[in-house]
């Protein structure tokens, strides 16, 4: 059992009815990222310092775990956690789900494990690997923590390829605040070559990592902040949107093979199910990258054109817009309207000119083919009202036609009677009465 000052410690264990469950101590504070956006907007600095402060504390737990013969193999800023909210609260290392134990010297017979975005170049070559691919991904993170970006973007096979080519850009307007030991040091921990990477002791006495107060700034740096918080949305909203169309609510449905598909739904060809909202995530990822793309790396923007995903991305937009593109098989859900509504409510908690996917996302949801349906089920809706109106309305006017029948039959009695009636006083009685009987029948 691991036991360190910056690994969240594994308090007990324990399993039921086939299930084992592990209680871990109590991690007060958020991911990493996320608390130095908090921290940064309620007035608090935000600099190398205190970058160097954070990285040292992880590269420690590392140390620890190599020096035990762990490679974690899934560093990134979700398993990285402050103890508490208090400013001076210590970072600890999580998410050792993917974690292995080797021999000293023993390597892992290849195979992707990990984030994509945190692998490193052995492990997407799927290359026998140790433990350099732990600095790898801690060398992600130090660059997310000096810079607010990813050092490699994009999605699937171009993402991989970035990766393997480790073509750093560490010259863009968010890197001017950076001092040149702390790229120093993101270099070193981004080598192509893992026997040439340094490791996680040799990071440790890195001089911007060992003696802070000197080689560390403790300039604010702005531009990394706004560029985290904007990551940080990215996450939240991919997130939130996932976690939407995974419920049972969205799923349920369309799993259900008992239920037929409506006779009016195009061909298999042109149906998608909710997987189809992972490669709209995914081409969002794509947009971003070219957004975030330097202008002199053209390679990268050659690679991008040339990629028969980006044509493929296309005609999937082209799909969308021609209404050419139906939800999956099985219809149109009873409580589809209300799935897209929690979908647009999650939405608005995102600020669009932060994060400009949300507002490509709610046109998405506006256009012709989702339209169409949330039209239907809502006209369907609307008729069943009508029909119900229409039959009360229809009742209203059988109630008035058997009163005026039955003002019509008194009249008639009261003129055959009319006659035999003597005296105003009688006849003034009879109309008295007709009339509040015809009240009574309308109670």
């Amino acid at each position: 059992m691991l036991k360190h000052e910056h690994i969240v410690e594994l308090l007990e264990t324990y399993s039921s009815e086939g299930m084992l469950y592990m209680v871990f101590e109590y991690m007060d504070g958020a991911d990493l990222c996320f608390e130095i956006v908090k921290r940064a907007m309620s007035g608090f600095v935000y600099s190398e310092a205190v970058a160097s402060h954070y990285m040292r504390q992880i590269l420690e737990a590392l140390l620890y775990c190599h020096e035990n013969d762990i490679i974690h193999r899934d560093i990134k800023p979700h398993c990285v956690l402050l103890a508490c909210k208090e400013n001076s609260a210590p970072v600890k290392l999580g998410g050792f789900g993917v974690a292995i134990q080797l021999q000293d010297g023993e390597l892992v017979n290849g195979g992707r494990i990990g984030t994509p975005h945190f692998m490193s170049p052995e492990v997407v070559e799927r290359q026998p690997y140790g433990k350099p691919v732990d600095v790898w991904s801690a060398g992600v993170l130090l660059h997310i923590l000096l810079s607010g970006t990813l050092p490699f973007y994009g999605t699937k096979e171009r993402l991989y390829d970035a990766i393997c080519q480790a073509k750093l850009h560490l010259n863009t307007t968010t890197w001017e605040g950076v001092s040149d030991h702390a790229k120093d040091l993101v270099r070193r921990m981004l080598t192509f070559d893992p026997n040439e990477r340094i490791t996680v002791k040799e990071a440790l006495s890195h001089r911007w990592i060992k003696d802070r107060d000197k080689y560390a700034s403790r300039t604010h740096l702005h531009s990394t902040v706004e560029e985290m918080r904007k990551m940080n949305a990215r996450r939240k909203l991919k997130g939130a949107v996932l976690a939407a169309v995974s419920s049972p609510r969205w799923t349920s449905f369309y799993s259900d093979p008992t239920l037929d598909p409506y006779p009016e739904l195009p061909a298999d060809d042109d149906v998608c199910s909710t997987g189809a909202v992972s490669v709209v995530l995914d081409s969002l990822d794509d947009i971003q990258c070219l957004q975030e793309c330097p202008v002199k790396d053209r390679d990268f923007l050659l690679s991008v054109l040339e990629d028969t995903q980006l044509h493929a991305l296309l005609d999937l937009y082209d799909r969308i817009h021609s209404a050419s593109v139906s939800p999956g098989r099985g219809g149109v859900a009873q409580d589809a309207v209300e799935i897209a509504r929690d979908v647009v409510d999650l939405m608005r908690d995102y600020d669009d000119a932060m994060i400009p996917e949300v507002d490509e996302l709610r046109d998405l949801l506006s256009e012709p083919h989702i339209r169409m349906k949330r039209t239907s089920i809502a006209k369907a809706e609307g008729e069943e009202e009508e029909e119900e109106g229409a039959q009360e309305e229809g009742e209203e006017k059988e109630e008035e036609k058997e009163e005026e029948d039955e003002e019509a039959v008194w009249k008639e009695k009261e003129e055959k009677t009319a006659v035999s009636v003597v005296g105003e006083g009688e006849g003034e009685r009879r109309t008295e009465m007709r009339k509040l009987k015809t009240r009574m029948a309308r109670l």
